[in-house]
């Protein structure tokens, strides 16, 4: 009853407010009327026509195809056309030891050709060592380590490569990323950020120059190996610094080199490098993963070869696990603060799953035997300085090749003596011949996609392994020879 009379009295009740409302705040009551009445009209005035009529014409088939082609014509492509990939030249079925098992695109029987192709310089890749050490691992630990480090992807034989690899390399400790290309890319991007310098040597290769462009930082790079450049380099920002009143602990400095250069087979000079940072004030960052294993007398890398001393001639060491040692990952070495800091902020070690734990165990074993057989180090050198002897002689008979590389160099990089206009077809010709001849090497230069900061001329490139006798290696030389004349042969040369 109460109710019903609540009900009779409210459109006098509402009346009587808001004609009070009207008095008090005439603005107010237009505001709020006029948007009341306009959502009454949008909410009385919506159609409904076509949503239940089943009769209304539909597109055809044909129609949508046509409308369709014409939004896609008006559209910008995301990216441009791809050219539909070749199929590969060579097939690479097994490889054992100093041997690669191929298949080419012109003959399908597979064949053996020695190998001066790849990265495995102590041949610890295919060892019995590495075997017995991996499989050891994945029965014990399966294959997969189940998530990033900071997560659930941590296991103990992880940790024991740290610590193995921090007390071989004599320095605090180590931190393990599950790819060696990642490994200097996230260890550049960690230390370096906006407004900080990085003076890096033209030459890098494209893992520690994608580090580079990602640490957004302000990049100075200096001529491949030109110590008179680079000294120019640290002078000019030092007049720039004092010129603007930068205090030295602004911003953070850091000189960038690879020990052991990828692409050109040189070695840094790190005696003139160590000293012009200790004359200017920066940090080195210093990328071992080709000269690890490589130079020094225990293969300690560029460091233990010009005799300086890791974290105080080279503050952060970046190693990959790929090359010497044979195993999958990568380790950045230096003081505690170094390794501590990249847990937190190393992308490739925060946001990458870990990396299985038998390639820790592989590395962990292939470290070992590596420092209780020092001999294959001197083998390997040797190696290096006979193949550069047997190189120079057979090319004193055919100057088509010019060694452009490091007399102490694994990495054997040869480019023409004479300019041409079909130099990367010369190359690729040189690595066919070869290949026919029972030897597999890299012809260099056919990738336009790269991102590095100069672009390198065509070349070919021969990497010297402790498995080679010098029967292979002689071999090796007469076969690149014989190659390089009769690609010479179908190209011509400018005259000089």
């Amino acid at each position: 009853m109460e109710i019903l009379i609540w009900v009779r009295a409210f459109p006098g009740l509402y009346r009587e407010w808001w004609w009070n409302l009207v008095m008090k705040d005439p603005l107010h009551v237009a505001v709020e009327t006029t948007l009341l009445c306009s959502i009454v009209f949008l909410f009385l005035s919506r159609s409904t026509e076509g949503y239940k009529d089943q009769s209304k014409e539909k597109l055809t088939t044909s129609e949508k195809e046509e409308l369709l082609r014409e939004w896609k014509e008006q559209k910008a492509p995301l990216a441009p056309k791809a050219d539909k990939p070749e199929q590969p030249f060579v097939v690479v079925h097994k490889q054992e030891g100093k041997w690669l098992s191929i298949q080419s695109k012109q003959n399908s029987t597979v064949k053996k050709v020695l190998n001066f192709c790849n990265f495995d310089f102590l041949g610890m890749q295919t060892s019995k060592v590495l075997q017995q050490a991996s499989e050891a691992a994945l029965k014990k630990y399966g294959c997969g380590s189940c998530g990033p480090r900071g997560f659930y992807g941590t296991i103990d034989t992880h940790l024991k490569l740290e610590d193995v690899i921090s007390e071989f390399t004599r320095t605090d400790g180590a931190i393990m990323y599950s790819d060696g290309a990642s490994t200097c890319s996230s260890t550049v991007a960690a230390f370096a950020k906006r407004g900080d310098i990085l003076v890096v040597d033209e030459g890098v290769y494209e893992p520690l120059a994608t580090g580079v462009y990602l640490s957004r930082a302000n990049v100075h790079w200096f001529r491949h190996n030109d110590m008179e450049d680079l000294e120019r380099v640290l002078a000019e920002i030092e007049q720039t610094n004092k010129r603007l009143g930068r205090k030295a602990n602004a911003q953070r400095r850091f000189i960038i080199v690879e020990g052991l250069y990828k692409n050109l087979g040189t070695v840094a000079p790190l005696d003139k490098i160590v000293q012009l940072k200790h004359k200017y004030h920066y940090r080195l960052i210093l990328d071992e993963s080709f000269s690890f294993g490589v130079l020094g007398a225990t293969g300690r890398g560029a460091l233990e070869h010009f005799h300086k001393r890791p974290m105080f001639d080279a503050e952060i060491i970046t190693i990959a696990l790929e090359n010497s040692i044979g195993s999958i990952g990568g380790v950045t070495v230096g003081n505690e603060e170094v390794v501590d800091h990249q847990r937190l902020s190393g992308a490739g070690y925060c946001f990458s799953a870990s990396a299985p734990p038998f390639t820790a165990s592989a590395a962990v074993a292939s470290l070992k035997h590596m420092e209780s057989n020092p001999q294959i180090i001197q083998r390997l050198q040797s190696n290096t300085e006979f193949f550069y002897q047997v190189l120079v002689k057979e090319l004193a008979t055919n100057n088509k090749l010019v060694v452009t590389s490091d007399e102490h160099s694994p990495i054997v990089v040869l480019q023409l003596e004479r300019e041409s206009k079909d130099e990367a077809d010369i190359m690729s010709e040189i690595m066919q011949e070869c290949l026919s001849r029972g030897v597999a090497i890299v012809a260099t230069g056919q990738d336009s996609s790269s991102h590095k900061r100069t672009e390198l001329a065509p070349a070919i490139r021969i990497t010297v392994s402790t498995l080679h006798t010098k029967e292979d290696m002689e071999k090796a030389a007469k076969a690149l020879v014989e190659s390089a004349k009769v690609a010479c042969e179908r190209y011509p040369l400018e005259e000089q």
